[in-house]
């Protein structure tokens, strides 16, 4: 057979090679376009029920595992974000923090869950020694004492890990927050040691806190 034939041979027989495997691609993506499809028609459905049941964080796995396989579908994103408030809105708790006590523990906070902290009332700040141009001593604030970076008489937070205490942060009024480790949240008022606080004030929570075991707000 003369040469130049032989590779006109060996390339159409590639072609055709390549044909086939390009045929078979296709084929597999259709595939797997339609079944993202049905998956899709079937998680989207999955999702209302379990939204219509009140398991507002299941409904939005479902939707979260839709936008992760077609983030072009109109509306996940926004669903994701509602049923994410709602979540953060739900499990609504008072408690009651004595801001004479220094720092109190108030419940427990979810890895990378988020939730909320507003408070109501007020409460009365006494010296407890004289002032002079010195200043005030600020003392340790994961003691008894406050951060200068933080209004005085504000109401500061602080996460306890393994039962060792993080950086403290500022709440005042109100925060929304979200842990980086499971931890127990403790709040107290941000003032130096010669400064002594009296009265109650109302500290409401929302969201991922103090839930019981395998919970999800409701």
């Amino acid at each position: 057979m003369p040469r130049a034939l032989s590779v006109v041979l060996l390339v159409i027989v590639s072609f055709g090679q390549l044909a086939a495997q390009d045929g078979e691609s296709n084929a597999l993506d259709l595939r797997t376009r339609k079944a993202i499809q049905v998956f899709v028609k079937d998680a989207m459905e999955i999702a209302i029920e379990y939204e219509q049941n009140g398991d507002l964080q299941k409904a939005k796995n479902m939707y979260e595992q839709i936008h992760r396989l077609d983030s072009r579908i109109a509306g996940v994103d926004q669903k994701i974000e509602d049923l994410n408030e709602k979540l953060v809105a739900a499990n609504q708790q008072v408690h009651m923090l004595d801001t004479s006590k220094g720092w109190m523990p108030i419940g427990m906070a979810y890895q990378g869950r988020d939730f909320r902290v507003l408070t109501a009332g007020s409460y009365n700040m006494t010296l407890a020694e004289e002032p002079s141009a010195k200043g005030f001593d600020h003392g340790d604030v994961k003691k008894n004492g406050m951060n200068p970076e933080f209004p005085l008489g504000a109401l500061i937070g602080v996460y306890f890990t393994n039962k060792k205490p993080g950086k403290p942060f500022l709440i005042g009024k109100e925060a929304s927050l979200k842990p980086e480790k499971n931890s127990v949240l403790y709040l107290k008022i941000n003032v130096p040691p010669s400064i002594v606080c009296e009265g109650i004030i109302n500290v409401g929570t929302s969201g991922w806190f103090n839930l019981p075991p395998n919970s999800a707000p409701k």
